[in-house]
């Protein structure tokens, strides 16, 4: 990005937002703390708000401050865009595309994309924010990522939605874990065995608790985690089973590392995953084929983990 397109000020007050201190922003930017300080001071004195609360240890952002800082983030997002545009314009293929994606997508998908621009696209540069579908709603609305891709995504109006597929709650076990045989199991079966879980505050985890409450207060996980490598790794070990969404172990899946066996419960909704995109801007060539890649790999990532499928059960 050429950082003369956006006012240093922003940045600033991007920076200590980000970083907690001037001390710290000033470390990160290379610039000398004191033009940080007054440029901030500047803002606060102009807009007549405090953009900033000063701790004892550090700073955090006031309402007024977020707002600047939401600024920022969508004035850099226009400039980087601007960037793609014109080298677009020249017949170059390069520029920025800021994707907002799921932590359960990180070691599947997204390695994938990567992978793929890196052989194919080489000049095309990728952020991925890892967040919540909330979030990822949001600042896709505010304009600071192009793409967004997302369990559940929350509709807001300005939403383009490029495709939406179907995924299934099911149990997650190692081959050779006692729930493994069966080709569809049910919440009254895997009761009593070991689990582990994603954080109460996950969405996946949401869902199940707002459905089904009754099943984790009677099956508190062994583990509970919001990092999915760390559930899958307990999960490899065998002696446990894991209550998700079939998007959280993809590629595991698909290797046969683990298993899927769905989940045959009434009432129990089936989740979406989606690539969304606002549909109030224009979308570079280079967001184009990000959004395109991720649609067709991760319907080729679930046909992959579909094929896997387990023994039937003779019980």
């Amino acid at each position: 990005m050429n950082f003369h397109l956006v006012p240093r000020p922003l940045l600033y007050v991007e920076a200590v937002a980000e970083h907690g201190s001037v001390q710290a922003a000033s470390r990160a930017l290379g610039i000398a703390a004191s033009a940080i300080d007054r440029h901030i001071k500047a803002l606060e004195e102009v807009n007549r708000a405090p953009l900033f609360e000063r701790l004892h240890r550090g700073m955090r952002p006031t309402a007024a401050g977020e707002a600047v800082v939401v600024l920022a983030r969508r004035w850099r997002s226009d400039s980087e865009r601007l960037e793609t545009e014109l080298q677009e314009m020249r017949g170059q293929e390069g520029g920025s595309v800021r994707l907002a994606a799921m932590d359960s997508l990180a070691n599947g998908v997204l390695v994938d994309l990567h992978r793929w621009l890196r052989a194919a696209h080489p000049n095309i540069r990728l952020t991925v924010d890892i967040m919540a579908p909330a979030d990822a709603a949001r600042e896709l609305d505010d304009g600071t990522v192009e793409v967004a891709m997302a369990f559940n995504l929350p509709r807001l109006r300005h939403q383009h939605v490029i495709w939406a597929g179907k995924l299934r709650f099911g149990c997650i076990v190692a081959p050779g874990h006692a729930l493994a045989e069966a080709r569809e199991t049910s919440l009254a079966r895997v009761n009593g065995h070991a689990l582990v879980s994603q954080s109460a505050i996950l969405p996946t985890r949401q869902y199940l608790d707002n459905r089904y409450g009754w099943f984790f207060a009677e099956n508190a996980p062994v583990l509970a985690s919001n990092s999915l490598q760390l559930l899958k790794g307990a999960l490899r070990q065998g002696d446990v089973a894991m209550i998700s969404s079939e998007l959280d172990a993809l590629p595991e899946i698909g290797r046969g590392e683990l298993l899927f066996v769905p989940l045959k419960d009434k009432g129990l909704e089936a989740p979406t995953i989606s690539v969304v995109i606002d549909a109030r801007r224009p979308l570079s060539r280079a967001a184009r084929m990000v959004s395109e890649y991720l649609v067709s790999r991760t319907q080729d990532r679930l046909a992959e983990a579909r094929a896997v499928a387990p023994s039937p059960d003779d019980s």
